[in-house]
């Protein structure tokens, strides 16, 4: 079976033959939506060979969770919600590794007139951002690590116990955790390992380091893979930051570094006088930390993400940074030679990946234009240093961070920024003016 993605540049003819070898019959065409969520269509082989793509509702960008329409600068009641098209990135296509006669590719989504880059499609707008640190002499390298919750079939925790690291407890989940991995692996995703969390029912896989759009399609591949694969062996997986009370919550760190064009990593040690070691490190970095706050509504898009931040719970709770510390924001993991990296902490496991690495990358561009000042690493307990900003502790919070900051204009742009502010905003109000179970526990046979 050849499941990796095909050597750049790939044509129909490439695609038709994998297809013809592996017994593909149906094309799944993903593109990802504001919130993260895998969208598109199901193609026949014979009709995907054609070339011509497809086309789909461009409000599928500023829809709410359950696709449910509100009116936002990107789609109004009244704009007659228009098609954008959907053009399968043909390096991308692979044999599906969790069923039989499927193949995936990624979709870049653009205008069907002008055939410009629709302005919420975050995918596209990382590849511009790549072509930005190109530019400079860089390119850059991401690897993902995310954790998720299995529940049984009707959504019930498997455990009620925290494990971590048990290989006892590893084992009995083999079964479903070695098929999802065995699944990413035939679809071309390499998988350094596995183990159970610090959560209860909680399971974390790290994938290989790679160029950062592979790394990001692998992203967005794997959280389908294990949904999908769970569901095969009768079980729910949920990448919801914070799916059990009192539980440890979900993230998403991303590790990244820079290479020259000759493949060096210009992260790794120049003056070891210097705890960060790079200056090229160094002004990165200080790029994340000044725009951490803005950046903080989409690394945690969801009210339930904030419900994840707790001191002493390895989910960072200030703007700080250190080294081979698990209680910052930004651990810097130096003297590792070609490996040496930056790991951002920030992002829950159900934010859009492609938005938090466009925010990310966008914030070590910064760093690298500007001369800013970078604040003292945090050594021991961060927790304990009063001294440091405490990010937004709530969506609406971290929403008036972002909508306001000049930076966040710069790194997506007016009308996604304007669009997303109004999608948190709707979202909010939703919340607002739901009556939750805990209030009616908590108050109708007293009040």
């Amino acid at each position: 079976m050849e499941a990796k993605p095909l050597a750049i540049p790939a044509t129909l003819d490439d695609c038709a033959r994998i297809a013809r070898e592996n017994g593909v019959h149906t094309v799944e065409c993903f593109f990802v939506d504001t919130w993260g969520m895998p969208r598109g269509k199901m193609l026949p082989i014979e009709q995907f060979l054609t070339g011509s793509g497809f086309c789909i509702a461009r409000v599928a960008y500023s829809w709410d969770t359950r696709s449910d329409i509100h009116p936002t600068p990107w789609a109004q009641l009244d704009s007659e919600f228009p098609d954008m098209h959907a053009v399968p990135d043909l390096d991308t296509f692979r044999v599906a590794g969790w069923t039989e006669g499927l193949a995936t590719v990624m979709c870049d989504m653009e205008d069907p007139k002008t055939h410009e880059r629709i302005a919420m499609d975050a995918r596209g707008r990382v590849k511009e951002t790549l072509k930005e640190f190109e530019a400079l002499g860089y390119t850059v390298k991401l690897a993902t690590e995310l954790e998720f919750h299995l529940f049984t079939s009707d959504w019930k925790p498997i455990s009620d116990k925290s494990y971590c690291y048990s290989l006892d407890r590893a084992e009995e989940l083999e079964p479903v955790v070695g098929a999802i991995r065995a699944a990413l692996t035939a679809s071309g995703i390499t998988v350094e390992a596995s183990n159970i969390e610090y959560g209860q029912s909680q399971v974390e896989i790290n994938l290989k380091y790679g160029d950062a759009i592979t790394m990001l399609d692998n992203t967005i591949l794997f959280r389908h893979i294990v949904r999908q694969v769970a569901r095969q062996h009768g079980y729910n997986a949920t990448f919801m930051a914070k799916p059990i009370n009192g539980g440890a919550g979900s993230g998403m760190h991303v590790h990244q570094s820079l290479c020259d064009l000759d493949g060096n990593n210009v992260f790794a040690a120049q003056d070891t006088s210097d705890p960060v070691h790079s200056d090229v490190m160094r002004r990165y970095l200080s790029g994340l930390v000044h725009n951490q706050l803005a950046l903080q509504a989409i690394a945690m898009p969801t009210i339930n993400d904030y419900k994840r931040i707790v001191d002493y719970s390895f989910s960072p709770t200030q703007v700080c940074w250190g080294l081979d510390n698990r209680m910052v924001g930004v651990r810097c993991i130096t003297n590792a030679g070609p490996g040496t990296r930056l790991e951002v902490r920030w992002a829950a496991a159900d934010a859009n990946p492609y938005l938090v690495a466009q925010g990310y990358l966008q914030a070590g561009l910064y760093g690298l234009r500007n001369d800013l000042p970078l604040q003292p690493m945090s050594g021991g307990d961060p927790h304990a240093d009063t001294s440091l900003r405490r990010i937004a502790h709530s969506l609406e919070e971290s929403v008036t961070n972002f909508s306001c900051s000049p930076f966040s204009k710069e790194a997506f742009g007016s009308i996604f920024v304007d669009t997303y502010t109004a999608m948190q905003r709707t979202e909010l109000a939703a919340f607002a003016a739901h009556v939750t179970d805990w209030e009616f526990n908590r108050y109708h046979d007293i009040l």
